[in-house]
């Protein structure tokens, strides 16, 4: 699996791993459909899982967090109204991740479940439901009913990557996904506006150093336009998730981005280029969310802004196509766990 594949075969998934849990050759490299079987053996105590969801829209933002990390579940809700500035947010454990159900395949159905919090994403062909409830996040109950549609032609980055140390990852960078439906905090419901609202799914497995750091970026607008920038687990494996998405279909590009913050202001401005001129971006954020779950000397300590994005890509024929304030987010994790 070392080059994109050019159509989708319903052929048996390529297995991440052997019975003892080496990481096969077989599976490491992308393609634009998920191909791989990441079911995780051995590793006790270092397998992570996760999958993460991010909604745009141009009034409102959410985040949702499922995660196993072996010895702890984890599950978090972040929701941004960008027109007044108010965000809530609400994370909950479960020891030994009892009640987190997270799969092997990218395309099926996950949930996270506590009396506190409570996600569930059910997939049927072609699209899915999510739902999400939480009686108090900010001092409101927290009602969300989304419809997401996956249309046949919508492309994705699929990678398997080792990491240093003998640990590996692999990932499903899902964007673009049409969304609709409403988010209901407190008094107020928030709706999904047609063509203009879109989820994202960042599926994640794989076995981890105890010290890590890693940043994404990310973003998606009308026209199956979108991007997706990554940096710090990749650098020794020759590999890349750097993509751009052009009428929901997947580029890899050749040169790698570079992401570079203006300043150290809160919500200073960054720049995102390649250097072959495949993109060049300016990220403006409009909001920052901080998340650090801890457990004894373990952590996650993320930031993640969320923002607008602008500047030119290069289509697939090197024509210019211009973007004007796509919705996405940008962030950074320093992990020891």
């Amino acid at each position: 699996m070392t080059s994109i594949a050019t159509a989708y075969t319903a052929l048996p998934p390529q297995p991440l791993c052997d019975s003892k849990g080496r990481l096969l050759d077989d599976a490491v490299g992308w393609s634009s459909r998920p191909q791989v079987d990441c079911t995780l053996h051995g590793h006790a105590g270092r397998r992570k899982r996760w999958n993460h969801w991010c909604i745009t829209t141009p009034q409102w933002m959410l985040s949702l967090t499922l995660a196993d990390l072996d010895y702890l579940g984890y599950g978090a809700a972040y929701f941004l109204d960008l027109e007044s500035g108010q965000a809530v947010a609400h994370t909950q454990f479960r020891p030994f991740a009892l009640g987190c159900q997270l799969p092997d395949l990218p395309l099926e159905s996950h949930a996270f479940s506590h009396s506190r919090l409570q996600l569930r994403i059910d997939e049927h062909p072609g699209r899915l439901r999510l739902t999400a409830t939480a009686p108090d996040i900010g001092g409101q109950p927290l009602q969300v009913a989304l419809d997401i549609q996956r249309p046949a032609h919508l492309q994705s980055v699929n990678l398997v990557a080792p990491l240093q140390g003998g640990g590996f990852h692999a990932t499903s960078r899902q964007l673009g996904l049409p969304a609709a439906g409403s988010v209901q905090l407190g008094r107020k419901q928030y709706r999904c506006t047609p063509g203009q609202s879109f989820a994202a799914l960042d599926f994640g497995r794989g076995v981890w150093p105890l010290n890590s750091y890693w940043q994404r970026a990310a973003f998606a607008a009308a026209g199956g336009i979108a991007g997706n920038f990554g940096s710090g687990w990749l650098e020794h494996s020759g590999l890349s998730e750097d993509a751009l998405w052009f009428g929901g279909e997947v580029q890899l590009l050749d040169s790698p981005m570079q992401i570079e913050r203006s300043s150290q202001a809160p919500l200073a401005p960054w720049r995102l280029d390649s250097a072959d001129d495949s993109a060049s971006l300016l990220f403006t954020p409009r909001q920052l969310h901080r998340a650090c779950p801890k457990l004894g000397p373990f952590h996650a300590n993320t930031v993640q802004w969320f923002g607008h994005y602008s500047g030119v890509l290069r289509g697939p024929k090197g024509e210019r196509v211009p973007v004007d304030g796509a919705l996405g987010w940008l962030g950074e994790t320093h992990a020891r766990w």
